[in-house]
Formats: C-alpha cells, structure tokens, sequence
C-alpha cells in the first residue's frame, strides 16, 4: 500500500530514521550516566581510604608536631628567663 499523501510518506521515512536516532541518544545518555556513576564511585572510595588509613596516621604525627611545639615553647621560655639574669649580671 502506497501512502496517499506527502504527509503519510514523510512520516513513514521519518520514523525510519527517528528510531535510530532516538535509540542512539538514548544510548550515550546511558554511556553518560555511567561514567557519572563510576567517578563517584571512585570518589567516595578515595574518601573513605582517607578516611580510614590516612586520617589516623595524620592524627598521630600532629600529635607528635604538637609535643615538639610544646617542648620548643618551653625551652625558648627557659632562654628568656636565663638572659634576663645575664643581662643583670653584667
């Protein structure tokens, strides 16, 4: 059956063509939201290996920084203290 109209045959070649065109946009959509998905994957896995094998290693070498900082504060006080007798000393 042949169609009668300019209409009926544009349409007909038209969904030919549509279908495709629509299956391949609907594809790179899907391609889209997956690499989407597997960067945040990958994303919340760093965080969590952050969060589980470095953030306690950080913890401890600041608790270290921090007692060299106080050892350091109380020498530079004994200093002080000791030349401000040498001055009077003199």
């Amino acid at each position: 059956m042949t169609p009668n109209t300019p209409f009926e045959y544009f349409s007909t070649h038209l969904q030919v063509l549509g279908w495709p065109a629509l299956l391949f946009f609907a594809w790179q959509v899907a391609r889209y939201f997956e690499r989407i998905t597997a960067q945040v994957s990958k994303t919340i896995g760093q965080i969590d290996n952050l969060a589980t094998n470095h953030a306690p290693h950080m913890e401890e070498s600041l608790r270290t920084q921090d007692g060299l900082l106080h050892s350091m504060d109380a020498s530079l006080k004994t200093i002080a203290d000791n030349s401000h007798r040498r001055r009077e000393d003199f």
